[in-house]
């Protein structure tokens, strides 16, 4: 889940993503190189403006529309917005999908010995913030392709960037950071309007699947990437196996070229049940081992074990635990550090610590307390502007401790009503309350202290990394700054 241009919110996923300026719509078919691995065409579209203008949020990621209009919204749209809007899935009715208190949660296995470095990485839609912050990054992943064909795939990709713009672009990351490993996402997010099918096998169609491997292997060896990020989302658990045949088969070409497998993956949280149960999947010849709450579609599908074995980068996306809507579970910070505990519990043991990163959203949401206005994204500029005016910070944020306690708390039903998901929790992330047009709002955001906090627990457990969705320019700059300062493996 593994997965906003403001991926808000994969790569959510990754992510919710808001709508950007539009770009240049005008298609062009790459002019291949001499003889490279697989002569496909990638439908290329042009990006107008450099640096798009920041919007709220990647969630992770919306489903994008193929052709122009898919290249346009890959282009457009941040992972916030993708898991904003999102098709329904399975009502969650229960808080147990939630972090655990601290009475139930499971203990993990913590590595014995100093916290280990950790790999920097971030998705992001725009090349001028990467280029501006490449030497920060170990690991970048310019999300500009996805899926060509909308309920059909023919295994062919569209591009954001063009034949031109993707050798003088990774010229220019590499010159900027000799160290960056440029590992671009292939995006798409499973919905009514789109599927994954044929690039994966489905239907018969290994050849599809084929020549979508060899369209992503020209692309890697054409471009001098350091590998391709796999960001198939909300895929139905019928697809598991014919995805899995997909990485494997994508994984072995990649290291023949040695090159790098990256897949971003939809968090799970174990469950505390003596035996687990099994789910049927139509299309499945084995069952799925239920030792993890999220039953719907997407995290049925990821199954890190496996994905663990063959990719060399697991990026778990973990944000938009309290998504951008009104219903359960409400108001909430998108990746508190009692959550992020519980997904490293679940993946620790399946996953191996150099390969298992934590995705980590720049993004939080803003919500009426008292009234159904709409639900926004919060970024930096966000958070100054809120902070100009009469408002209250808290950090920690105890949510139950502040129904308790804060003046006109009883009308806050839009938050009140899910007190429950939040007895006996503390999150580090900091929270404004403030009022605006006569309804008393609160935003959950990111900034340096949250973030130090969440990366204590990731050294802790001796994790390869961490990626952000999403880098622009519109981060925190104190973020950028604590990166400066954040221990990192030796090149």
């Amino acid at each position: 889940m593994k997965k906003t241009q403001k991926k808000t919110a994969k790569k959510g996923a990754k992510p919710l993503l808001t709508s950007r300026k539009a770009t240049d719509t005008k298609k062009k078919i790459m002019s291949p190189r001499k003889n490279p691995p697989v002569q496909e065409p990638v439908t290329e579209v042009a990006d107008s403006a450099e640096t798009p203008a920041a919007a709220p949020s990647r969630s992770r990621r919306l489903a994008l529309p193929l052709g122009i209009t898919g290249a346009l919204l890959l282009i457009a749209t941040p992972f916030a917005i993708r898991m904003a809007n999102q098709p329904p899935q399975v009502k969650v009715d229960k808080p147990a999908v939630l972090p655990a208190t601290a009475e139930t949660a499971v203990k993990p296995t913590v590595p014995q010995g100093p916290p280990g470095p950790l790999r920097a990485s971030s998705w992001s839609f725009d090349y001028n913030v990467m280029l501006q912050y490449a030497h920060l990054y170990d690991e970048l992943h310019p999300f500009i392709y996805s899926l060509k064909g909308r309920h059909n795939n023919n295994g062919e990709l569209v591009s954001s960037w063009g034949h031109t713009q993707k050798l003088q672009r990774v010229a220019a990351l590499r010159a900027r950071n000799p160290n960056l490993k440029i590992i671009p996402t292939i995006f798409r997010w499973e919905n009514p309007g789109e599927k994954i099918q044929e690039a994966i096998g489905l239907g018969g169609r290994n050849d599809i699947r084929d020549k979508h491997i060899g369209i992503i292997m020209n692309e890697v060896m054409t471009y001098g990437y350091d590998g391709i990020d796999i960001d198939y989302e909300g895929m139905s658990c019928g697809k598991k196996e014919k995805f899995e045949e997909f990485i494997v088969k994508l994984s072995g070409e990649l290291h023949a070229k040695n090159k790098l497998l990256s897949v971003a993956v939809h968090p799970k949280t174990g469950t505390d049940n003596e035996e687990n149960d099994v789910k049927k999947c139509k299309g499945l010849k084995n069952a799925i081992t239920m030792d993890f709450r999220e039953n719907w579609r997407g995290p049925l599908t990821h199954d890190y074990a496996f994905l663990g074995k063959h990719a060399d980068m697991v990026k778990i996306m973990a944000y938009e635990l309290h998504p951008r809507k009104y219903r359960n579970p409400g108001p909430g910070p998108q990746a508190p550090g009692v959550w992020l505990q519980e997904i490293i519990n679940y993946a620790q043991d399946k996953v191996p610590p150099e390969k298992l990163y934590m995705a980590i959203p720049t993004y939080g949401y803003d919500w009426g307390l008292n009234c159904k206005a709409p639900v926004k994204a919060v970024y930096y500029h966000d958070v100054v502007r809120i902070k100009s005016g009469a408002h209250k910070v808290k950090q920690p944020t105890d949510i139950a401790k502040i129904l308790d306690t804060e003046k006109g708390a009883k009308s806050w039903r839009n938050l009140s009503k899910f007190r429950d998901i939040h007895e006996d929790k503390v999150y580090e992330d900091p929270s404004l309350w403030y009022t605006s047009g006569g309804c008393q709002r609160v935003a959950f955001y990111m900034d340096k202290t949250a973030f130090a906090e969440k990366m204590a627990l990731l050294q802790k457990h001796r994790l390869a990394g961490f990626s952000f969705w999403q880098l622009t320019k519109d981060n925190d700059p104190e973020i950028h700054q604590y990166l400066t300062t954040l221990p990192r493996p030796s090149k």
